[in-house]
């Protein structure tokens, strides 16, 4: 008898873990560390979750030149962004991205500190999304064409001079941080070395063609072959070194 017990316990306690597990499965879940995600799980656990929202939280002229399939723009930088999130639904499935993965971590937190249970983020953001060659649909006066051609970047970095290529964008914080240190260092190394600020937002092929995924991003040149590459925010000591 007290074996017939045990057993029945033992296939009990089976038949319930395998029941969680099962239930686990069938929706996911953004406890733990499973939030973040890459591109290609990103479009998979969207694919996969029924009445999926996707937030495009970069502003209006980014989410017109180009965006994830039924995305909504809510622009994290906006005034409204924290009013219109406290009005959603809190316990729907939220997919959450930006251009490199900054503004969407913030507006992430911020709906889970408001109770919002699953929210996913993108890891790498759009630039990641388009280094793996993902799709994306764009606006009808989206721009087609980079400011900058390939061809116009083999010009530009084709100097007996230091050419340092300064990738940024306007709502970048470190770049616009670093913005009066460039122009200083700019005018005192003049006739020596350049250094060419390029706009992500405006450059979106280039910057693909380039591989950058994430920004500030400095490339060095001389005579047009590439000499090192620097991420993150540079100090003036950092610039000087670069430039010598």
């Amino acid at each position: 008898m007290i074996r017939l017990l045990s057993t029945l316990l033992v296939l009990i306690s089976c038949f319930s873990c395998q029941s969680q597990n099962n239930n686990a499965s069938s929706s996911p879940s953004a406890n733990g560390q499973d939030f973040k995600l890459s591109p290609a799980a990103f479009q998979k656990t969207i694919n996969s979750t029924k009445d999926a929202v996707v937030m495009d939280v970069r502003t209006p002229d980014e989410f017109n030149s180009g965006a994830l399939v039924n995305a909504v723009n809510i622009d994290f930088r906006d005034k409204y962004f924290e009013t219109r999130v406290k009005d959603m639904d809190v316990n729907k499935f939220y997919f959450v991205y930006c251009l490199s993965g900054g503004r969407s971590g913030n507006a992430a937190e911020f709906m889970r500190k408001n109770g919002f249970k699953n929210v996913y983020e993108m890891a790498g953001g759009m630039l990641a999304w388009n280094k793996a060659g993902l799709h994306v649909t764009q606006s009808t006066n989206a721009p087609l064409k980079d400011k900058v051609s390939a061809e116009d970047y083999k010009v530009m970095i084709n100097s007996e001079k230091i050419v340092l290529i300064d990738f940024y964008a306007p709502w970048c914080g470190p770049c616009r941080q670093m913005l009066p240190l460039i122009e200083e260092i700019s005018k005192e190394y003049e006739g020596k070395a350049k250094i060419i600020r390029v706009n992500i937002d405006e450059n979106k092929m280039l910057t693909k063609q380039l591989g950058i995924d994430e920004i500030p991003y400095f490339k060095l040149y001389k005579n047009g072959e590439e000499k090192g590459n620097f991420i993150g925010q540079l100090d003036r000591a950092s610039f000087v070194r670069i430039l010598q």
